[in-house]
């Protein structure tokens, strides 16, 4: 196979020398736009969460306004993140630790062909091999320029691009139904708590909290058991309702020699530090590190319940945090924390509606799950 420099051929910028943005620059809205690496999640642009600029700003640089088809790299901090410009409501530029990869040779590349490349195992190898510092990780364009890219004939391409392409269609189809499901059940328990008589409790009332911990890296029999152990990083990398595993595991000997617990099925994760609110649900038996304050549901409260209620109590949780460093939320504080809801009967008539919408959001998340692992075998196996 002929492998081609990304460099010869297309588009690349990123801002050079830019001494950034002054926070009194940022304005709350305008008719222009500026993206960074915090906006780039899950291969796609978060435009709800973007910046916005004064017009002069804007025409500062103008070889990185970005135009539709662009593809965007982050090249500081987390490195190798991707995405593609599908719409542009607004002109909008990025900032200093982004590149802006243009397709200027449509006869010969396929940018979508490009754009599944960048999510290949190659490409993060690539980025492993070329990041420079230890404080913040930096990709240099220089080396970017240097990327090796499979150099096929064009429909070959688009043939590639098309069976990758009907696999995220098909996922992207999933999270949005998940989502519409997220949404209802906000929405339902929001006027659960609306119309019905509150009762004040604490979070203890409602559950057990159990704290985690992490047995001693040093000891390697600890460690890759058959025990699932995550970390918030886990499900900052996987945002799934559901949660079976991370990425690291440990074995009973680790389990008994160290301050985590085994926690039930149908537990609720709730990470209390770094950041505090990654929430999810155990799909099966977990164990947790020290990042993590998870709640086992009572039996006269639903795991969905309980699923929501630490959604929509956790700015209020948050507030509660101590720490200079970075906030944290003690086991004894959440126990106390105080709630307002209803009685578990009350709660309990609910039950018939929430399960339904929770089994789906399990059953779709697993069928995404399936879909990410064909599209990485599918990756893998192009490039």
């Amino acid at each position: 196979m002929k492998y081609k420099e990304i460099g010869d051929s297309l588009y690349i910028k990123g801002r050079i020398g830019w001494k950034g943005l002054k926070k009194s620059e940022y304005l709350k809205n305008s008719d222009y736009r500026i993206i960074n690496g915090s906006n780039i999640f899950d291969n796609k642009i978060d435009w709800s969460n973007c910046g916005y600029i004064s017009e002069e700003r804007y025409n500062e640089s103008p070889e990185i306004m970005l135009q539709k088809g662009d593809i965007l790299i982050t090249k500081d901090g987390t490195i190798g993140k991707v995405a593609m410009v599908s719409e542009l409501k607004k002109p909008t530029t990025v900032a200093s630790g982004l590149f802006v990869l243009r397709n200027t040779a449509p006869s010969k590349w396929d940018t979508k062909y490009i754009f599944n490349f960048l999510q290949s195992n190659k490409f993060k190898k690539f980025v492993f091999s070329r990041t420079e510092g230890s404080v913040i990780p930096h990709l240099y364009q220089k080396d970017f320029m240097t990327l090796e890219i499979p150099e096929l004939e064009i429909n070959e391409q688009r043939k590639i691009a098309y069976r990758l392409d009907t696999i995220q269609h098909k996922l992207d189809l999933n999270n949005q139904i998940n989502d519409n499901l997220l949404e209802l059940a906000k929405t339902i328990f929001k006027n659960i708590i609306k119309t019905s008589s509150l009762h004040a409790l604490t979070i203890n009332d409602v559950g057990t909290v159990i704290g985690g911990g992490t047995p001693s890296k040093k000891v390697p029999k600890y460690w890759n058991g058959n025990i699932p152990w995550i970390s918030p990083k886990d499900l900052s990398n996987h945002p799934n309702v559901f949660t079976s595993h991370g990425e690291n595991s440990i074995t009973q000997n680790g389990l008994d020699h160290s301050s985590t617990k085994l926690l039930p099925q149908k537990t609720v994760l709730f990470s209390s530090r770094a950041p505090i609110g990654y929430i999810s649900i155990a799909n099966n038996e977990i164990t947790t590190n020290q990042g993590f304050k998870s709640v086992i549901p009572d039996k006269n409260y639903p795991f969905w319940f309980i699923y929501e209620l630490l959604k929509s109590e956790t700015p209020k949780i948050i507030n509660e945090a101590n720490g200079s460093t970075f906030k944290e939320i003690s086991g004894g504080k959440l126990k106390q924390h105080k709630i307002s809801i209803p009685t578990s009967i009350e709660v309990m008539k609910y039950n018939s509606i929430f399960l339904p919408i929770f089994e789906k959001i399990q059953q779709f998340e697993e069928e995404i799950d399936k879909l990410n692992q064909i599209k990485d075998i599918l990756l893998n196996k192009f490039f």
